[in-house]
C-alpha cells in the first residue's frame, strides 16, 4: 500500500526498517533527522522508539492498519502527550 499526507509535507521518502536494530535512521515528514530505536513487531503493531537528532525529544512509536489506513501513534512521556495521526490512503 502507498500512503500520502494531504496537504503534502515532505517529499516521498523510503526507509527500510530493520526489525530488531538498535537504531534506524529516517526523516520525519518535515524532512528532520530521526533514529527510530529498537523497532519491534508486537503482533501486527510496529513499535519502537523515537528520537529527534536536532533537538533532543524521546517519544514512543506505534504504526498500524486500522480499517484500511495507516495510522501512526506517538506518546511523547517528559510532556504527557498524545497524538494519533489517521494517513489517507491513496490510489
Amino acid at each position: 500500500c502507498r500512503f500520502e499526507t494531504v496537504p503534502p509535507l515532505a517529499p516521498t521518502r523510503f526507509a527500510v526498517i530493520n526489525v530488531g536494530a538498535d537504531q534506524v535512521k529516517m526523516l520525519d515528514d518535515a524532512g528532520r533527522e530521526t533514529l527510530l530505536v529498537k523497532p519491534t513487531w508486537r503482533g501486527e503493531v510496529l513499535a519502537a522508539g523515537l528520537r529527534y537528532l536536532k533537538v533532543s525529544h524521546e517519544l514512543k512509536f506505534d504504526r498500524y492498519m486500522e480499517d484500511g489506513r495507516m495510522v501512526e501513534h506517538l506518546r511523547y512521556p517528559s510532556k504527557g502527550v498524545e497524538m494519533r495521526r489517521i494517513f489517507k490512503k491513496s490510489a
